[in-house]
């Protein structure tokens, strides 16, 4: 299929479309004028046609999803009824779907169009796709919550993170995550991990809310595994050792039996 260029106005007419879910996917064909036309939208699995209530709804509650956590904070802080719905409908968990493969789709009937040169600061980023996921905030030097990034700016300072550890997700795919991650966030990519491994006691599924869950194989019956809590991962760990170590392992153990020095002064506390 030939490529199709957007001009800067067509992509900001398209995304004035989408206002705060830019992640969707469209299906372009161009008329006897020369004009593009958008002819169907994917979105998290699902085709729309354009326009349709559908999707106008679909984009409502995508919009709602980021409203709530710019409002309340980390998804960790909300209901567990608030959480399923920003998994379900927040742009950063749609994007983190199609990433790790789980929304079937064939790529070359779509087009993506990126608002790569858009800049917004660092703090707002960190709302979107930090907060959303549940993941720790990183602040590579001070005074950056007003810093304007863009997108692949802001992901490019999130890899400095000393703490972050790669996670081997399949061969030829990995991604950057802190070891101390809550258990929600590191348990998508757990549940991810195990998808590709193609253990047959072992298999993974999408709720209705689209988190994964991982169900294992015992005398012939299947049982679910909720990879979102702490106890639910070290049961995973049990038939699929993690790449990374088990909650709470640290790669500086021994630390405990290094003698301290008494400090001489009493050192000031850091903001």
């Amino acid at each position: 299929m030939e490529m199709i260029n957007f001009s800067k106005e067509e992509k900001n007419a398209v995304f004035a479309l989408f206002d705060k879910c830019d992640v969707a996917l469209l299906k372009i064909s161009l008329l006897e004028n020369g004009e593009k036309h958008i002819d169907k939208v994917y979105l998290d699995g699902k085709l729309y046609d354009i326009p349709s209530r559908e999707l106008t709804h679909q984009l409502y509650l995508c919009e709602g999803a980021v409203d709530l956590i710019r409002e309340k904070g980390s998804i960790l802080k909300l209901s567990k009824e608030e959480r399923n719905f920003v998994i379900r409908n927040h742009p950063a968990w749609i994007l983190l779907r199609d990433d790790a493969k789980f929304n079937d789709m064939n790529t070359s009937e779509f087009y993506g169009v990126a608002r790569s040169d858009l800049k917004r600061p660092y703090d707002l980023w960190c709302q979107d796709y930090v907060d959303s996921m549940g993941e720790k905030r990183f602040y590579p030097r001070r005074n950056m919550k007003s810093y304007m990034v863009t997108y692949d700016e802001f992901a490019t300072l999130l890899r400095t993170n000393k703490n972050n550890v790669n996670f081997p997700i399949k061969k030829g795919l990995r991604t950057a995550i802190a070891k101390d991650t809550d258990p929600l966030y590191r348990g998508f990519f757990e549940a991810t991990r195990v998808k590709f491994e193609n253990n047959p006691n072992l298999k993974v599924e999408l709720n209705k809310y689209g988190y994964p869950e991982v169900y294992y194989s015992n005398n012939g019956k299947w049982f679910k595994i909720d990879v979102s809590t702490e106890e639910g991962l070290n049961k995973l760990f049990e038939f699929s050792p993690s790449p990374i170590g088990n909650l709470g392992d640290s790669n500086d153990k021994g630390n405990k039996t290094k003698v301290k020095k008494k400090p001489t002064k009493k050192g000031k506390k850091r903001k």
